[in-house]
């Protein structure tokens, strides 16, 4: 009898000193955020199409979501919600900024708190490569937000021989920004092999000219010939081509991520490092006759008509890529399908980590860090999204999710709101083909949403309610 008890209690005590070595563990942080990726583009979410092997072994290696929303369907609104954990009205940013005398002194609120700021605080050295487009006044500089080190750029990058910001010093530097971020960033990974590290990773790709890639990534798709929407007014012939070409940007992408992962394993950090994979927003290329992003242009035949006038909250446009690998905590090939935002991504990395958010800074996003051990995810809960359009256009809209039901409102509008909402079930309309906002037996469920969105914009003490 006193040797099983003595057998237990050594088992009691091994795996009593595996949960705290688990939670003592120094955890890195590798964030990887891309422009105009679309979800739907990527082997791990069905596109057999898509060669993307390094993204579908990353979601093999970690827990894939399949509901995940960004907070805008645009660059700088999306972003700032990821940097801040709140939404884009909260923070000051509506529109993706331009670089004009209109947005000299606009972007993201100085009183917000960056998820940067609050692990270096911790002793986390922090990295930023890539895109920034959160304002380009002094005081918005990435250097002045919380990170120790930024290579990157404003707004547009040319894809070749970019214009780059390194720490301050702006100059050409030659080369394909693919290639160039990969290797800022094992520069980074080197020099902070021995440190605690957070390093965010805004790539250039897939944005456009899809077709500016190195020889390698055409090579790679160059016999791929991709399904593209069977939509009227809309030439089959142009649509693929550029499809073809989007998919050739997604490889360059891919591939850069790979290598980066690649450091990783190399250098021996991978087993303490969580990676993080999240888009900015979406992209639409032919489905509903569109063109873009959150923005979009009207297809006539081979060409667009009006580039970005059109604001939207489709599903192509607002659904985004998620992926996280949390080595030995989260399990490996799992798929979390409750409906998720962005604005999750700041409370969740410091769940993971076992920090608290500043006092006096309440980010709205949820933590998602139990959900990834493999709890319960409790009650459904609403997602939400915004987008003011002021750059091509004007149009103010406002989206919930709540299970399969997902409502669009638009907001100082003239004209009836079954003239101008839209209401779809995506579990029997995932293509979002029939709007549902005036049939008479969906009325309840349209209030139910109309309630929670009104409810939402009121806690968050938006503008356009």
């Amino acid at each position: 009898m006193k040797k099983l008890a003595y057998f237990v209690f050594i088992i009691v005590g091994y795996f009593f000193s595996l949960s705290s070595a688990l939670a003592e563990k120094q955890w890195n942080i590798l964030a990887i955020v891309p422009d105009d990726h679309a979800r739907r583009v990527m082997g791990a979410y069905g596109d057999q199409k898509a060669v993307t092997p390094n993204f579908d072994q990353l979601a093999a290696e970690g827990v894939r979501f399949t509901n995940a929303y960004a907070a805008a369907p645009v660059c700088s609104p999306s972003r700032a919600a990821f940097w801040s954990g709140k939404y884009p009205s909260q923070v000051g940013v509506s529109d993706f900024l331009m670089l004009n005398e209109k947005y000299a002194d606009r972007g993201l609120d100085t009183s917000a708190v960056l998820w940067p700021e609050v692990l270096k605080k911790h002793g986390y050295k922090t990295g930023l490569i890539g895109k920034w487009h959160l304002g380009e006044a002094t005081e918005r500089h990435p250097l002045k937000r919380g990170f120790d080190y930024f290579v990157g750029y404003e707004q547009d990058s040319k894809a070749f021989d970019p214009i780059l910001d390194e720490n301050g010093k702006v100059g050409e530097v030659k080369g394909h920004t693919s290639d160039l971020f990969v290797g800022y960033a094992k520069d980074f990974l080197n020099d902070n092999r021995n440190n605690k590290f957070a390093l965010t990773i805004m790539f250039r790709e897939p944005q456009r000219p899809w077709y500016e890639v190195p020889e390698v990534d055409i090579k790679a798709v160059r016999n791929v010939d991709p399904d593209v929407p069977d939509e009227p007014g809309i030439d089959q012939n142009w649509l693929k081509k550029m499809t073809h070409n989007y998919y050739g940007a997604v490889h360059a992408l891919d591939r850069a991520v790979g290598e980066v992962l690649d450091e990783l394993d190399r250098l021996g950090l991978s087993e303490n490092t969580i990676v993080i994979y999240a888009g900015d927003h979406g992209m639409v290329i032919g489905q509903h006759g569109y063109f873009g992003r959150g923005a979009v242009g009207a297809i006539a035949s081979d060409h667009v008509v009006g580039s970005e006038n059109i604001a939207n909250l489709f599903e192509e446009a607002i659904t985004i890529p998620m992926i996280i690998r949390w080595p030995g905590v989260a399990k490996s090939k799992s798929v979390i399908e409750m409906p998720v935002s962005n604005t999750d991504i700041y409370p969740t990395i410091l769940g993971m980590l076992g920090f608290q958010a500043p006092k006096n800074y309440t980010p709205v996003g949820h933590d998602l860090s139990s959900a990834l051990k493999g709890k319960e995810e409790g009650a459904p809960r609403p997602v939400f999204a915004q987008y003011n359009m002021e750059n091509f256009g004007i149009a103010h809209l406002r989206m919930v999710r709540f299970g399969d039901w997902k409502l669009i409102k638009r907001f100082k509008q003239g004209a009836n709101a079954e003239l101008l909402d839209e209401l779809y079930n995506l579990k029997t309309d995932p293509q979002e083909k029939e709007n549902l906002i005036a049939v008479d037996e969906h009325q309840q469920i349209r209030k139910d949403l109309e309630a929670m969105l009104k409810k939402w914009m009121t806690e968050i003490n938006d503008p356009d309610l």
